[in-house]
């Protein structure tokens, strides 16, 4: 790939903190299939390099809110047209992956969630002046 900027740490910091979203940084990078420790030395902006196409692909397949595959690449200095598009992962929300349990395990997770919103009810109806 040919370069046609320089690598910008700071942007490519701030695009990767978009594509993190909620998760963790070690869920993100396992996500990803990176190392935690590349992951956090690019969102802390201590590497020098840029990173390979390679994984600014696995990133963008990962990534979530509006960052894409394009935008990585500029960051890091790479022509964004050269590279292939990436798949995304559809997102996966809490309850298709209570779907995906087991009977048992379905039952289990669910008698928990109803323990848990009971148990935020009672205190609501105890205390229904303040507000969480």
């Amino acid at each position: 790939m040919a370069e046609n900027n320089r690598w910008n740490k700071k942007i490519f910091a701030m695009l990767l903190e978009r594509a993190k979203g909620v998760r963790s940084l070690r869920q993100f990078s396992a996500d990803c299939g990176v190392s935690y420790v590349q992951m956090r030395k690019l969102l802390n902006m201590e590497q020098e390099n840029p990173p390979r196409p390679k994984l600014i692909r696995k990133i963008a397949g990962n990534a979530f809110g509006d960052v894409d595959l394009e935008d990585l690449l500029f960051a890091a200095g790479l022509n964004p047209g050269a590279a292939p598009s990436v798949k995304r992962k559809p997102v996966e929300t809490s309850h298709d992956r209570l779907r995906g349990l087991p009977a048992k395990d379905r039952r289990i997770a669910e008698a928990f969630i109803d323990f848990l919103a009971s148990d935020a009810c009672s205190k609501q109806e105890q205390h229904p002046d303040e507000q969480e």
